[in-house]
């Protein structure tokens, strides 16, 4: 049979094999296909590579951050957990309840403008030197000894103003920082003022302190002499036995001796660490101050052992009180510290 010329014509291309491109003949070359075979492979290994290492990377600093961030939410969980409820939060409770930082300002400014003049005189009187006891009771060098004697007159010409209306304000700045002492007590301790009666009891016990001083005044220089080291010792048990009665006597017998005892005992404490310390700094503050003020800085810095003063008496009662109301007690913490591994 006889084929039609269209159907030739129209197979004819079709059976004919496509002529290869340029490119695509030269790509498909030996040579060519290998170079871009190694062209590709080292291109997209490397930026694979420097992909996942900066991914890895991230994600690291990324975990890292998160860990932190849980760690210090855990401490801080941990921290809230024991803080509540401990004696930590009942002290600072009691020391925020007492405004212990004003209280302290406020005992420190009348100390400086009432006891202090008030010891002046009774030092005076008896005979003796201010200057000379507060060198001997803070071991002050004798530059500072120096600068406090220049501050302070001498007993005679004390003794000799005291006159007329001078022994009213004596005996009302005696008073006065007595009853500083009574109403930073009351404070602590949540008592109420009783008025007449404790205006009373503050005389008094200025006039039992002051019997004690002259007492101390005799009796410590000799001991530091003869007996150093129970001098510290000595101190501290006495101390503790002047605070534990004054905190019963101006608060009339209201909290029981018991309860005040670890008070006293916590106050003595305070009292001979603070003591020491200023012990070891008080010269070199009132030498300092009295070059850079002149004799005004040695009151500068007897104004700073003044406001420590009142921060340990009331740091001293509040810790005490914390002691009791947790039940703390010396043979409960060693028996915690023998059963612990």
């Amino acid at each position: 049979m006889r084929r039609s010329p269209r159907a030739s014509a129209s197979d004819g291309p079709e059976n004919e094999p496509a002529a290869p491109h340029p490119d695509a003949a030269a790509g498909s070359s030996p040579i060519g296909g290998h170079d871009d075979e190694r062209h590709d492979g080292h291109d997209g290994g490397h930026g694979d590579e420097r992909h996942d290492e900066r991914g890895d990377g991230h994600d690291d600093g990324h975990d890292t951050g998160h860990s932190g961030v849980r760690h210090a939410r855990q401490a801080a969980d941990w921290g809230k957990e024991k803080y509540t409820g401990s004696w930590a939060q009942s002290l600072w409770r009691r020391l925020d309840a007492a405004d212990f930082i004003n209280r302290a300002m406020l005992l420190a400014a009348t100390l400086l403008l009432c006891i202090v003049p008030f010891f002046l005189i009774v030092t005076a009187l008896a005979g003796g030197s201010a200057a000379a006891d507060l060198s001997r009771r803070f071991g002050l060098s004798r530059e500072a000894a120096d600068d406090v004697g220049r501050l302070v007159a001498s007993s005679s010409t004390t003794s000799s103003a005291v006159t007329g209306m001078s022994w009213v304000f004596f005996v009302l700045g005696g008073l006065a920082g007595a009853t500083a002492i009574q109403q930073l007590y009351q404070r602590v301790f949540d008592l109420p003022p009783r008025r007449g009666r404790d205006v009373v009891r503050a005389l008094v016990w200025i006039g039992l302190v002051v019997g004690l001083l002259f007492a101390a005044s005799g009796a410590g220089p000799g001991l530091r002499r003869t007996a150093p080291v129970l001098a510290w010792p000595a101190g501290f048990v006495a101390v503790t036995c002047v605070f534990w009665f004054s905190m019963w006597f101006l608060l009339a017998g209201r909290i029981p001796w018991r309860r005040l005892l670890p008070c006293a005992v916590a106050t003595g404490a305070c009292w001979t660490g603070m003591t020491a310390v200023f012990s070891a700094v008080l010269s070199g503050m009132i030498v300092s101050y009295d070059r850079k003020y002149g004799p005004i800085g040695a009151v500068f810095a007897f104004m700073s052992l003044f406001i420590a003063i009142g921060v340990v008496l009331i740091l001293g009662a509040a810790l005490g009180l914390v002691w009791t109301d947790h039940g703390l007690s010396f043979r409960n913490a060693l028996g915690k510290m023998r059963r612990s591994p």
